[in-house]
């Protein structure tokens, strides 16, 4: 969903995501004279209103407007110190409603403020434009989609829960009470004891709504004894998740395909069982002599990767969830990760014929043609095998392994995609393997033609914002300074990897927009030895969705990759602009600010 409103010179469009909202800006020129940011004041349905916070202040000097009743204002809220910035991505419960995410309606009002001869003006009301959408878990059609929060490293990290990250007690117990506590955060005060939390806090925090979905899918499985469960894991070792998943084995309804490549049997680095054979030795006692319950382990060529619930009901397939999100303390706490689920039989009974081949015959699944060598449409007549369903967006799904000319092919088409396209966001684990689609996405990024913004987990080839040019944004996720500028605290490290999505987006905003994603990682040799699944998704609020999580990525990261200087000598403290030089670039053809500003805010006519 898309709402754009005008008055007054300034322009705001607001884009829905899953429980977060991009919010671009647009200026006229009689509007950007002495314009020092935007002021954002959130109001949440029922709730009291807020202005979002900023941790960037003006250098001492600046004189602020009156405040009315406030005494002691908090000029770290964009009420006294906006943000300079043509768009942001505000997502719930990040400095505010904490502890209850608040769903529902939310009135987002934005103005325009001004700065002159040291002097802070007064919001001028005539100036801002008000709009309200919904804020809540998205779902289009029959298909629900969750995001990790992903954000160890950050600011509302540090203030929640400190510097320092435990995920669960120690590395060898699979299954533990997450209400029992897992840290103390930072006291507010000097002298003061610090709050303690637990470990399902800060799961839920971290895992955001992707874990939402993960523990809804199970719990509703769990309450309805005639559903069973066929799952495809490769990691799999989060505590309440292993715990469902084990009542259910004990109640003889669940079949598992699960990974057995190196990583995830024999010890760990401590002598101790990894989590995978301790579930699968759990497992097999539970479901001995239950002849509907199974496990297999296996990892067709290299790994059986993907991540995979699907629910039965009378052995009908019903509901199946998917994505990049491994089920595992490390995928939903620490990667930046997305689930799909699909609560339609059409798309729940394709799985199932998947899992049911695996199951069977793992090893034989890439001589399977009508499987490997298949691309499964809905709604899209141009797919030989196709399913009509009004209820699914259009898209295409593939499985893997694929034999080595159909893989080549198929990436072939993407990337062809990739080269046409108008614009191109994504967030990749890894870019640099041998893949026509992966190539294609970084010859777009050193290229000044299309509007390219992304990001990787780590990178040889990152390409950050530059004044004056056009070409597109390639940013890390991980290998970060803990220590930022003042007046930002010390976050902790990131244990693994940061960025684990695998997916594209391309033409966002417009009507021929498209987004791959899943647990594919996009390459040529993957694609071949992995089974995976890769979703081809043709539907405007889901691409707005992926969209929406990729900028919100690269915004993040992009900061810590370029303006992290906090330990060289002389680091200086960062503040505000007091002039209006930084507006410049949004208003110059030649700049990628300007490209960005027009993509998002279509309605307003350039200037």
């Amino acid at each position: 969903m898309e709402i754009f409103q005008s008055k007054n010179g300034v322009s705001v469009a607001a884009y829905q995501g899953d429980a977060m909202t991009l919010l671009a800006f647009d200026l006229g020129p009689e509007r950007r004279t002495d314009f020092t940011g935007f002021s954002i004041r959130i109001t949440p349905l029922g709730k009291k209103p807020y202005y979002m916070f900023n941790n960037y202040g003006y250098p001492a000097g600046i004189t602020y407007p009156p405040t009315g009743t406030v005494t002691s204002p908090n000029l770290l809220t964009t009420e006294f110190s906006p943000i300079q910035k043509f768009r942001w991505v505000h997502v719930p419960s990040t400095y505010h409603h904490i502890e209850s995410t608040v769903y529902g309606i939310y009135q987002y009002d934005i103005t325009p403020r001004y700065l002159s001869a040291g002097a802070l003006a007064p919001i001028d009301p005539s100036l801002t434009v008000t709009l309200s959408l919904p804020v809540t878990p998205f779902k289009s059609k029959s298909l629900s989609v969750g995001f990790t929060r992903s954000f160890v490293a950050s600011q509302a990290y540090a203030n929640h829960f400190g510097d320092s990250v435990k995920l669960r007690p120690d590395k060898s117990t699979l299954v533990f009470n997450t209400k029992l506590n897992s840290g103390t955060a930072n006291p507010a005060a000097p002298g003061q004891p610090g709050q303690a939390y637990s470990y399902e806090d800060i799961h839920q925090w971290l895992g955001w709504q992707a874990r939402a979905r993960v523990i809804e899918f199970l719990e509703d499985a769990l309450k309805e004894p005639k559903i069973s469960l066929d799952v495809f894991a490769f990691d799999l070792d989060e505590p309440v998740i292993c715990d469902h998943l084990l009542t259910m084995a004990d109640e003889g309804r669940i079949r598992v395909v699960l990974d057995d490549s190196k990583s995830h049997k024999g010890l760990n680095g401590e002598g101790k069982p990894q989590f995978e054979d301790q579930f699968t030795n759990l497992f097999k006692a539970k479901t001995q002599g239950k002849p509907d319950a199974g496990i297999v382990r296996g990892k067709f060529g290299a790994l059986a990767h993907s991540k995979v619930f699907i629910q039965k009901k009378d052995g009908a397939a019903l509901k199946v969830l998917t994505g990049s999100t491994n089920f595992s303390t490390n995928g939903l706490y620490i990667n930046a990760n997305h689930v799909l689920v699909f609560d339609n039989s059409s798309v729940a009974s394709l799985y199932e014929r998947i899992f049911e081949a695996a199951y069977t015959d793992m090893a034989g699944f890439k001589d399977t043609a009508a499987l490997a060598s298949a691309s499964f449409g809905f709604n899209s007549p141009a797919q030989a095998d196709n399913v009509n369903d009004p209820a699914v967006p259009e898209m295409i799904i593939r499985f893997a392994p694929h034999p080595k000319t159909f893989a080549f092919d198929q990436l072939t088409e993407m990337a062809a995609q990739v080269n046409k396209a108008d614009s191109i966001l994504f967030a990749i684990m890894d870019d640099d393997s041998d893949s026509p689609l992966l190539t294609a996405i970084k010859a777009q990024v050193e290229s000044d033609k299309t509007f390219t913004y992304g990001i990787t987990d780590t990178s040889d080839e990152v390409l950050l914002y530059s004044p004056g040019s056009t070409k597109g944004i390639h940013a890390t996720g991980k290998g970060l300074n803990q220590v930022l500028p003042f007046p930002f605290k010390p976050e902790p490290g990131i244990q693994g990897i940061s960025i684990h999505h695998k997916f594209v987006v391309l033409n966002f905003n417009t009507s021929n927009g498209v987004v791959f994603c899943g647990s594919s990682n996009l390459a040529l040799g993957p694609e071949q030895r992995n089974g995976d699944n890769l979703l081809e998704i043709r539907d405007p609020d889901v691409v707005t969705a992926f969209a929406i999580e990729a900028i919100r990525l690269v915004d993040h990261f992009q900061f810590r990759d370029k303006d992290n200087k906090a330990s060289q000598p002389g680091a200086k403290k960062l503040e505000l602009h007091t002039t209006s030089d930084w507006v410049a670039p949004y208003f110059d053809p030649a700049d990628m600010h300007c490209r960005e500003r027009d993509l998002l805010v279509r309605d307003q006519p350039s200037s």
